[in-house]
């Protein structure tokens, strides 16, 4: 995650960074998910910065009329993070049991989705230890199934994530700009949801008897490691 904040204008300190990234819910972190009753299933992996990129939009045109009407300097853009979802994508594409790989932008960069087919829960895990590794470099099983329900077991990478965004950021802000990074993450099943448990800070909607929409954000995460933790089980 330092890559991303790294890859904006070097003038800028990490901790003002930090405060354009967690102003007004500058990123959203999003996992959707569908399952299939033979196994098999989709995903969409989201990272969605756009908020962040009208702010940068606005300090761009007041250094602009700070420096005056400098026509050389008109086209002098700012760049959107380097999020790496593009790489992992093609990491993907190498994946047994991993088809359909997209990769789109919008938003000049600032919203990035990366979406795959898999065959198995063994295919998703292995392209989930792709999009979200964490430093202990470890081989996660994020989901299995017990009879009819689904587990989801998290690694380390969303604590990590966030504490690599606060780490040099002011104390007295840091529970607010925690609060302020979302996370939400979805499910679709062929057969109606009977029960699910979650962790405590974890909002739940359901929208329709198999579907069901989650969630929460960094305060939660950084206080409960396992708080994207789950089970969900299916009425079958």
């Amino acid at each position: 995650m330092r890559s991303l904040i790294h890859s904006l204008r070097p003038v800028r300190s990490w901790a003002f960074l930090a405060v354009i990234l967690f102003a007004t819910g500058c990123i959203t972190i999003e996992e959707h998910y569908t399952f299939k009753r033979n196994g098999s299933g989709t995903m969409e992996y989201v990272v969605d910065m756009t908020e962040m990129a009208e702010m940068m939009k606005s300090m761009d045109a007041m250094d602009k009329k700070a420096k005056g009407k400098d026509k050389s300097k008109d086209n002098d853009k700012e760049a959107p993070p380097a999020m790496g979802l593009e790489e992992q994508s093609k990491q993907l594409k190498g994946l047994e049991g991993i088809k359909k790989v997209k990769f789109k932008e919008e938003a000049d960069g600032y919203l990035q989705r990366v979406s795959f087919a898999f065959k198995d829960l063994d295919a998703l895990n292995r392209a989930l230890n792709v999009l979200m590794p964490d430093s202990t470099g470890v081989q996660q099983t994020f989901f299995r199934w017990e009879g009819n329900t689904l587990v989801r077991i998290s690694n380390k990478h969303a604590k990590e994530m966030g504490g690599d965004i606060t780490s040099d950021a002011d104390s007295s802000d840091l529970s607010s700009m925690m609060e302020s990074m979302k996370y939400k993450y979805s499910f679709k099943f062929q057969d109606a949801i009977r029960d699910i448990t979650l962790a405590d800070g974890v909002k739940r909607e359901d929208p329709k008897p198999k579907q069901v929409n989650l969630s929460t954000d960094w305060s939660v995460i950084m206080k409960d490691p396992k708080a994207l933790d789950m089970r969900i089980t299916l009425d079958k």
